[in-house]
């Protein structure tokens, strides 16, 4: 089905947070309350509109922007705690911002300065960024067949979009288009563009509310100060795929986390124990505590192996 649920261009004046401490504070709290009702959300399917508004007017989704634009400009290493955090609680709603932290990691390294004064700006006032980036069909992921025809002084949009998490959510949906000289571009489009379709057809095991599903641009028209080049095959590397990757690893460590303590919770107050293990409780049983152990060992080795890439990334930024 088409999902019109954002209709406003306008959301209310965003919560400004000002430390990498504060966003931290925030997301836990935040964090104890989408726990609550999270397995409901996700087995009724139940879009998190209200759980998603909290979220972005809180502050945390401009964490990312600069400093020297009013924003926390918080480490990598942060960003990826307070992703850990939120999708710990909710795995849907960890995952939706990502690649509104994708776009503003674009906007950062390719973006001009008018662009970055203005998109930070919309970003801090909790507009949402979701995204229209993968395609079907192509030779490769990296591919694109969406096109980007010069118009005027503009530019006009015409292709189809899949996995597109967060567009259904969002205010703008950054798009990665080809032109005609084989330039891979980003557009950010406003959602409600004449053209643009945005389709709740998202299927998935788990995670199932992230709006991860169809957008389609038919001859869509975008101003030319909102493109900005995505991929320069000449330009040295950078930091933004590293930055979505991380984000990734962020979810997962969460999602993992909060598992092994659903599940130490299950086997203290729920579980039998094995009729030969000798014990009377099941968390008493010499293999389920070595297994709990060895699970417990990877997870603070994951922690430490996002946190050790976080700190490279914030060296390499």
């Amino acid at each position: 089905m088409t999902d019109t649920a954002i209709s406003t261009l306008a959301p209310r004046r965003a919560a400004i947070i000002g430390s990498d401490g504060e966003a931290i504070a925030v997301a836990r709290e935040l964090a104890a309350d989408f726990a609550r009702e999270a397995a409901q959300r996700d087995r009724e399917r139940r879009l998190p509109l209200p759980e998603l508004e909290r979220y972005s007017q809180s502050g945390l989704w401009g964490i990312t922007v600069p400093r020297e634009h009013g924003g926390a400009g918080v480490s990598r290493v942060t960003l990826a705690e307070v992703t850990a955090i939120i999708s710990g609680a909710d795995g849907s709603l960890g995952q939706i911002p990502q690649n509104h932290y994708y776009a503003l990691e674009v906007l950062r390294v390719n973006g001009n300065a008018d662009q970055q004064r203005r998109f930070y700006a919309r970003a801090l006032a909790g507009e949402r960024f979701g995204n229209a980036l993968a395609e079907i069909g192509t030779r490769t992921a990296a591919e694109r067949r969406t096109r980007l025809s010069a118009d005027g002084g503009g530019w006009r949009i015409n292709g189809s979009k899949f996995y597109c998490t967060g567009a259904l959510y969002a205010q703008w949906i950054p798009t990665a288009t080809v032109g005609e000289d084989g330039l891979q571009r980003l557009a950010f489009v406003r959602r409600d563009s004449p053209g643009v379709e945005v389709i709740d057809d998202w299927s998935g095991f788990g995670q199932r509310v992230t709006g991860s599903g169809t957008v389609l641009f038919q001859d869509v028209a975008v101003p030319a100060e909102d493109v900005m080049v995505l991929v320069d095959p000449a330009a040295p590397p950078n930091t933004i795929k590293p930055l979505a990757q991380i984000i990734h690893a962020a979810i997962d460590l969460g999602i993992g986390q909060a598992a092994l303590a659903d599940a130490l919770d299950f086997v203290r107050n729920r579980s039998r124990p094995w009729i030969d293990a000798g014990v009377e409780r099941a968390a008493d049983d010499p293999l389920t505590i070595s297994e709990f152990g060895r699970l417990s060992i990877r997870l603070d080795a994951a922690r430490a192996l996002v946190a050790r890439a976080g700190r490279i990334l914030d060296a390499a930024t």
